[in-house]
């Protein structure tokens, strides 16, 4: 069954080894995450689910982690003492491919390697080690295909949180726009902040149909990464009753981080 799924965000600012301070300049964004954190432990899953736009991402199918183990780190950002590692759900990785194969969806499933989990799913797995540690985790890419492809996909991990009897809480890592404020990153576009208004507006609302049919020159201007992952909540969540809930949402730093539940 779906206890639950949340939208996040992946700033590494966020955690106080990297920030240094500055992670008290979206600190509504550290409170929602801790709530986020809390509220799955009150749930107790056997199963979570991360999307991250920072997996491997591939054009025509999406990326599966494989193996009975996943770890990773911060030192190709400089950060040597945070590491988190997880068990992972080896069963509902490969029903999840061969549920994709049978809808004609293309997957790998891919042993993590070296590299191990990238930061989009570590900020949040962080977070939740820090309240609970008793599941197993799915981690999984997004990709190049259609966006109803990412809803459908979304849709197997959903049915298959029944067949398989888990209780599962599914997470979509990802940042809104990165073209904010011109002292930001990458600078500022309009269609920036009119991207996030829109998806914020649907965090609070649950219209979660408004996620596909953006313009792709529009998305292109905005400059977000987590719209793929957000489609694939769509999924999960279609068909069943939910209440949504926009925790937060921040800008300060020039890029867009939401927190919101389902």
């Amino acid at each position: 069954m779906i206890l639950g799924a949340y939208a996040v965000p992946h700033p590494l600012i966020i955690l106080p080894e990297v920030g240094r301070g500055e992670e008290e300049k979206i600190s509504a964004t550290r409170s929602s995450m801790e709530r986020m954190a809390r509220e799955i432990a009150d749930f107790k899953p056997d199963t979570i689910v991360i999307s991250s736009p920072h997996a491997p991402y591939f054009a025509d199918g999406f990326y599966i982690a494989g193996g009975d183990h996943v770890q990773g780190d911060f030192r190709s950002f400089g950060v040597m003492e945070i590491r988190e590692e997880a068990v992972l759900d080896r069963e509902f990785a490969q029903a999840f491919h061969s549920g994709l194969a049978k809808a004609g969806i293309l997957s790998s499933v891919v042993p993590a390697g070296r590299r191990g989990m990238d930061h989009g799913a570590l900020i949040p797995l962080r977070f939740i080690h820090q309240e609970y540690r008793d599941f197993k985790l799915v981690l999984t890419g997004l990709s190049l295909l259609a966006e109803e492809t990412h809803r459908q996909a979304g849709r197997i991990l959903s049915d298959l949180s029944d067949s398989l009897d888990r209780r599962l809480v599914y997470i979509a890592s990802g940042d809104l726009s990165h073209v904010l404020k011109k002292d930001g990153p990458y600078g500022f576009k309009e269609e920036g902040p009119r991207f996030d208004a829109e998806i914020a507006r649907i965090f609070e609302t649950g219209d979660l149909d408004a996620l596909f049919g953006f313009a792709p020159e529009f998305l292109g201007e905005a400059a977000e990464c987590g719209l793929r992952a957000f489609q694939i909540m769509a999924g999960v969540l279609d068909g069943r009753p939910f209440t949504p809930e926009l925790y937060s949402y921040e800008g300060t730093f020039g890029v867009g981080y939401a927190v919101a539940s389902f």
